[in-house]
């Protein structure tokens, strides 16, 4: 029983779950945290976004039965292949998560651009697996418009607008993380047998992907900036309180975060093959946690300090 409920769990792939928090991010940065009557319907959008996700996985997995039982690593982690759970089952999940979703979103929260979101979460998963994983470069871009729809899911559930810098910079962490997982995969996997596991990375060398690092590393970091200084009016003396000033003080927290990740990923390339082993690391939980808290400071004083 244990040992299916195991199964069950890999074929959901709960462990990605944290790419769909992303719908959350509106709410905070819209500065609405203490509106509780937003939340039922974020929870249930958060619960949709996930199955959803599951949706993409269990009809890649059925796509791939045969080419994962020829992947070692592949047939560990994938139950279809390895036989742990029969095709039929894993049917019957897909039809209960497509009931789910479609129930939800007619009877729950019918919100058409949170539908739309959804059916582009979707089709993009889709899209990406059987047509632009084949093309390098496009599949790292296409793959990170999965985090901006998730984001944008959030705001439409909210009827809330959020600045585009922001949403870049979410686009450009997408990409960020993308990149470090190629990377991981031709160092841990090395180049013959990340070829065997996905043909681009032929077109991919590890010089390559630290220029792109490099580059999109430099460039969240300056989208990050601009966002915050434009927030808060930064550019004019005297405009901004001190308590939205202090703001900036995240700015080297980010730096720290992208350094510390991308050395993570270097040296340790497992990490960047499993993102949420990142999240783990002392040095970017410690920071990640003073730059959520400091602004939190800058968008909710005013609030917290009138209650």
């Amino acid at each position: 029983m244990v040992g299916k409920i195991r199964s069950i769990i890999h074929l959901l792939r709960i462990r990605q779950y944290y790419k769909n928090v992303m719908v959350f991010a509106g709410i905070f940065f819209s500065e609405k945290l203490f509106d509780t009557s937003l939340y039922f319907n974020l929870i249930l959008g958060f619960v949709l976004l996930c199955c959803a996700s599951s949706f993409n996985y269990i009809i890649n997995d059925i796509r791939d039965i045969e080419s994962d039982k020829k992947h070692p690593e592949k047939l560990k982690k994938r139950p279809l292949a390895s036989g742990a759970l029969s095709l039929y089952f894993a049917i019957i999940i897909l039809f209960a998560l497509a009931g789910l979703i479609i129930l939800s979103l007619i009877f729950l929260i019918p919100n058409i651009g949170l539908i739309f979101m959804i059916a582009l979460i979707i089709i993009t998963g889709q899209l990406y697996n059987h047509v632009f994983k084949k093309f390098a470069f496009i599949d790292i871009l296409i793959l990170s418009t999965g985090y901006l729809w998730r984001t944008l899911a959030g705001c439409m559930i909210i009827e809330e607008y959020v600045s585009a810098w922001l949403f870049l910079a979410i686009f450009e962490v997408a990409i960020f993380l993308s990149i470090a997982k190629r990377k991981g995969d031709l160092k841990f996997l090395e180049k013959d047998i990340a070829v065997e596991h996905k043909k681009v990375y032929d077109q991919y060398s590890l010089k390559l992907l630290d220029q792109f690092h490099i580059i999109i590393a430099g460039s969240l970091f300056m989208t990050y900036s601009l966002y915050l200084i434009l927030k808060f009016n930064l550019f004019e003396p005297g405009i901004a309180n001190f308590y939205e000033y202090i703001a900036i003080i995240t700015i080297p927290l980010a730096l720290y975060i992208l350094m510390r990740y991308m050395y993570l990923t270097s040296a340790k390339p497992e990490i960047a093959r499993n993102t949420e082993k990142a999240f783990l690391d002392k040095g970017i939980v410690i920071a990640g946690l003073l730059l959520i808290i400091i602004l939190f400071f800058s968008f909710y004083f005013d609030i917290v300090f009138n209650i």
